[in-house]
């Protein structure tokens, strides 16, 4: 016997849902919605059903995180393989089963590992700014010292030159003092 398959627009009217709604579940909840040759959706009764009870679950006020769980349960990591009656399953099908668990898994690392891994980026980021600063601050002290050496050369190269000048001139009065009142 065949089984009856829908499209996705055709399994969204049986079901009074929009499309995209039943897309975001598939991707929110992981569901694993086989797809023809085209690689377009197709719904099952099975995959009906499902929707119907995930339906009735977000009336009851469940969110997406409860009904997951309900789902597929936490302590159960198994891969929910495509129906026996499949006829094929292409390379594309295995691809796109493969891309599904390893999202998961990359999910669920995420997930468990969240504050661990915001407290290590933080420590990180905050170590590094903290080496920037004292390299940047150090790097301006040295130019201000720098800086300082040179003005205060300046500074005493100016007044080493009034000096020469100043005993020049003293130098110059007594001479010609010396020549005003007849002294060698």
């Amino acid at each position: 016997m065949e089984q009856v398959q829908y499209t996705i627009s055709d399994a969204a009217k049986l079901l009074q849902i929009e499309t995209h709604v039943l897309r975001y579940w598939e991707e929110e909840l992981g569901l694993s919605i086989p797809r023809n040759k085209m690689g377009h959706r197709v719904y099952h009764q099975k995959q009906i059903e499902l929707m119907r009870q995930i339906i009735r679950w977000k009336e009851e006020g469940l969110s997406l995180k409860e009904i997951s769980e309900r789902i597929t349960p936490a302590n159960s990591r198994q891969v929910i393989p495509y129906p026996a009656n499949h006829p094929v399953v292409t390379n594309d099908d295995k691809m796109q089963q493969f891309k599904t668990i390893l999202g998961r898994i990359v999910s669920d690392a995420i997930k468990d590992n969240s504050q661990e891994l915001t407290t290590d980026i933080a420590s990180s980021v905050s170590e590094h700014v903290n080496k920037e600063l004292d390299f940047l601050f150090r790097e301006k002290e040295e130019a201000d010292e720098k800086r300082y050496r040179q003005l205060d050369e300046t500074i005493r190269s100016y007044q080493r030159a009034r000096q020469e000048a100043a005993v020049s001139q003293t130098n110059e009065k007594k001479s010609k003092n010396r020549h005003l009142f007849g002294k060698k």
